[in-house]
């Protein structure tokens, strides 16, 4: 039961960038690690990055996470992924017209704004957390959210 709530929050959060089918996911809640083989990219998540270039397709052989359930402030998720494939293109010059840079632009904003979402989230959960003495993980998530919010910042 636990790991088809766990498979259920790891899809929402990376199916934004990957095809998560749940056949092709292996969870170890006691060991600390989650597999996803041959997913597809969702090459519209990465539109946001306003990269020179357009990935046409791509796929990951394995996806692997390792979360360090006993260690949330000293450990680190590891992701490791293997076999990596993409297929990109230059951006023709239309692309950099007006109508495509400002979708481009909009999902940025928008990334930021998720960003800035998922951090005042972790800012609550951690106040929540500490009070009842269980701060780690809830730790953890914050330190999570203002990386990414960092990142999210640093990609507009």
């Amino acid at each position: 039961m636990l790991e088809g709530y766990a498979a259920d929050l790891l899809a929402s959060t990376i199916g934004k960038f990957v095809d998560v089918q749940r056949d092709r996911l292996r969870i170890s809640l006691w060991g600390g690690e989650a597999v996803l083989e041959d997913a597809q990219l969702r090459v519209e998540a990465f539109d946001y990055l306003q990269l020179p270039f357009v990935i046409k397709e791509g796929s990951i052989g394995r996806l692997r996470l390792r979360i360090p359930w006993g260690r949330w402030r000293g450990g680190a998720l590891v992701v490791q992924l293997s076999d990596v494939r993409l297929a990109v293109s230059s951006r023709e010059e239309a692309d950099w017209e007006a109508g495509p840079a400002l979708r481009r632009a909009q999902a940025a904003k928008q990334a930021q704004l998720a960003a800035a979402e998922l951090a005042k989230l972790g800012s609550r959960v951690a106040a929540t957390g500490s009070s009842s003495g269980g701060g780690g993980a809830a730790g953890a998530g914050q330190q999570g959210a203002e990386q990414a919010a960092a990142a999210a910042a640093a990609a507009g």
